[in-house]
Parts: C-alpha cells; structure tokens; sequence
C-alpha cells in the first residue's frame, strides 16, 4: 500500500535512543525554556486489536506486544546465526580509540565514530581484520569538508555503496578509501532557520528532514543533486507553496505549558510533541519508525509511504497527553535501537515499571520472525547483558547494534570488559583473543554471520 506521506510541525532532535530527551535552549532573549523532546504523538493508522502475524486487507502485518508478554524464553544464538568472531580494532597512536557505541560494518570495514569535542567528531575505518584503515571525514569549510560531524550521521550510497556523511544542509560522498569524490546541498537558505538532517539517498535523489527550531516546523523533502525539490511533506514546509487541503490547525505547533520537577524545583516549561521519524538501515536503503512508535514503513523518492509493520501496544500504549503514572505503566518502543534482516526484526523496549517474570533492567529485548509471524521477548541468560545467549562458544550474550548489507551482525566491547567477560564465560576464543589485550586496548568487534 502506498499513500502520500504527512508530517507536520515539530522540533528538530537526533536519533532517539531512549526514546526522550529533553535540551534547556534560549527560546527569546533572557527568556529559558525547557524543551522537552518526546517522541510519540498523534496515532497514524494502528491496529491494535490485531494479533502478531495477522494482516489487514492492505498486508500490513501487525506485531503485537501483549500477545508476547508472559512468554518470555531464553533464545539461542545459534537459532538466528551460523557462527562468531572476535576482532580487536588495532591500537596505535594515530587509531586509539575510547568507548564506541554504535559501529558500522559495511563491505569488510568498520566504521566507529569518536568524540573529540561538541559536534567535532571524527569517523575512523578499519579492515576487517581489525587493522587501521584511514580517517573518514574533514572538518572545516572548503569543498569536501564538512562544518561538524554528528553522530548518526554516516550512510551509504544504495547502488555503489561508497560512504556518504551529512553534515549541516549538505551530504559529502567519499571513495572506500576515504577520498573525497562529490558534495550535494539541499535547497535550504542558509540564511534562514531551517536545517537538513538524516539526509540520505534514495536511488537517484535524496530524502532530507528539515525542522525550523524557533517556528516549530518539521517536515521531509526529496531532491535532486541540482538542488531541485521533487516532493516535501507537509506541502510548502521549505518552498512556502499553500496546499488548499491542508486545515489551519495541521501547521500549528504542538505544544502546552507545563509544570515540572528538575532537580526538585518546580518549572513552568513549554512542552513540544516531537513529530518525526527514526531511521534505520535496511539492506540498500532505510525503514522509517513512525514518531509514534506504531509503524514502520518505507519512503520513495516522491516521498509515497509503504507501511509494512503495525505495533501493537495494546494497554501498555502511552496516551497522547500522559501523566508521570501513565508513563510509568506504558511500555515504550526504542526505535533507535532496530536492525532488521530478510528474516527477522530485531527490537527493543522499555518496559519502564512493568516488570513481567521479574524483570528488572527495564529495556527488553525482542525478535519478531517474519516467517513465523511470532513476536519473542527475549529473557536474559546475564541479568547484566541483553540479547541472545550465546551456545556458539559459550561466550557472552550478544545483541547486534548493526546489521551489515553481507548478513553480519556486529556489537562492540570495550577492551577492559572483553578482558572480563573473557574470564566469565567458557569461551577458548575469548581467553584467546582477550590474552593479546590490555586495558588500554582499542575495542573489540563481535562478528556474527546470519544463517
């Protein structure tokens, strides 16, 4: 099924990864607001009487959480994948590394991002064999550079797969090597308060998400390379043409005042529903995760939505308008976390205060098996590791960050807590790999090929 999609106003915030945040921003001169970022808001179309597997007439088909509930097991790894590898990065002076959190595996090179100050990151890409490749990426402001580096912000061009990083209103391509080769500008006025963010490219063009901070506006475009607009979404959101079917209150921002606690004073604070989607890789291009949390679907370059998954919430659905209790008994899907395979669906929720079987780390772990149509929540066999269990080597448990366009699911360790997980579980490989290590040692990549 394909419609036209519809995204109206909302703030500008980066991927969510716990699902809400919330930034103290000047919003008029010695006038703070607190902007709290909650990505959830109206319902687009659920259908949350469905079981997991069942369909509608369109083929959506719906995955429904209250069904999984109270079924819980431990799952194998050796259920999904076929087999494992461990490769510690190569440390060096000039490819040290700290802590990494979401790396990238594409075409036999690891891509982790590091921090080296507010919005000044860097890319580093290594072989697979762990050994330093190059720097991916320059900061600065002449052609191929880029003015800031944020996290999130790598992808792949669908057809040659050469890395491509956006920045602010622009998208960089580079060779595998990490040479310079084109860079595209979307149709934003630099002048103005408009930003482009999660650009990406979608056959030929490119889809852009685009947000006014001070207006409240938010909405998606697609382009070419010369910068012509192809679609966006809400009509006029960047060219300012009027859609006559458009009603008044679809433009308005989405906002209230309210009166909450930080740090035990009591603040009268503007509060702003986010309204926009989280993206993750899927094969050559991105499925989309409605702001809501209820759909997933997909986008083309005349931005025509195709929804393939419908979440089911059924009474742990938080309310559009919710109280601290509310949140309390809800259960909040963490779309930032999603991999997905030609097979499975790899999800993550937070379960808050809901505790089923005993569960106390509220982020749950789930895979929904597109054959079998059948939603598992995953126990942990570590109370302090989620994921599978790993009966490959008896190693650690392992639950992938990233899913390769080869089938290759990889987490990352940092070095000390390789070391000691190493000393925790029967794994000869880990002993052996861990032996070469220090504390000081660049992190080690958890390679997994799928079945």
């Amino acid at each position: 099924m394909a419609r036209n999609l519809w995204l109206t106003d909302a703030e500008f915030c980066s991927i969510p990864i716990y699902y809400f945040t919330y930034t103290i921003i000047p919003v008029m001169k010695n006038l703070p607001f607190l902007l709290l970022v909650f990505c959830m808001s109206s319902l687009l179309n659920s259908c949350d009487g469905n079981k997991s597997g069942e369909s509608a007439s369109d083929g959506i088909k719906t995955i429904s959480l209250p069904d999984a509930i109270g079924k819980e097991r431990i799952v194998n790894l050796s259920e999904v994948a076929k087999s494992i590898q461990y490769i510690p990065l190569e440390t060096s002076d000039s490819s040290l590394l700290g802590d990494i959190s979401r790396p990238i595996l594409e075409d036999g090179v690891f891509y982790v991002i590091i921090s080296k100050g507010f919005n000044q990151n860097e890319y580093r890409m290594y072989h697979i064999d762990g050994s330093f490749k190059g720097k991916l990426g320059t900061i600065g402001r002449a052609k191929g550079e880029l003015p800031q580096i944020e996290h999130f912000s790598l992808s792949f061009d669908p057809v040659t797969r050469n890395p491509m990083i956006y920045s602010i209103n622009k998208l960089v391509e580079y060779d595998k090597d990490g040479n310079f080769i084109k860079e595209v500008y979307a149709p934003i006025d630099e002048g103005g308060n408009f930003r482009s963010f999660k650009l990406h490219k979608v056959g030929e063009s490119y889809i852009s998400m685009v947000s006014d901070m001070m207006a409240n506006k938010f909405g998606v475009i697609s382009f070419n390379s010369n910068k012509e607009i192809i679609a966006e979404s809400p009509v006029g959101i960047v060219t300012g043409k009027k859609d006559e079917n458009k009603s008044g209150e679809d433009v308005a921002g989405n906002q209230e005042s309210m009166t909450i606690s930080i740090g035990g004073v009591m603040t009268n604070s503007v509060v702003i529903i986010s309204r926009h989607p989280t993206l993750y890789p899927y094969k050559t291009g991105f499925r989309f995760v409605a702001d809501n949390g209820t759909e997933i679907y997909s986008l083309d370059e005349k931005l025509n939505i195709t929804t393939h998954y419908n979440l089911d919430f059924g009474k742990y659905k938080i309310k559009t308008k919710a109280t601290e209790d509310d949140w309390k008994r809800s259960i909040i899907f963490v779309a930032g976390f999603t991999c997905e395979t030609d097979n499975y669906l790899f999800l993550t929720y937070n379960f808050g205060g809901n505790e089923p079987n005993g569960y106390t780390p509220p982020l749950v772990s789930a895979i929904y098996d597109k054959e079998s149509e059948e939603l598992i929540l995953l126990k942990r066999a570590d109370p302090n590791m989620r994921g599978f269990k790993n009966d490959l080597d008896n190693g650690a448990p392992f639950w992938p960050v990233h899913i390769s366009n080869q089938g290759e699911m990889i987490m990352s360790l940092s070095a000390a807590k390789f070391i000691e997980l190493s000393e925790k579980y029967d794994s000869p490989e880990m002993k052996k790999v861990a032996a070469t290590l220090n504390e000081n040692s660049n992190p080690v990549m958890v390679v997994v090929k799928l079945k």
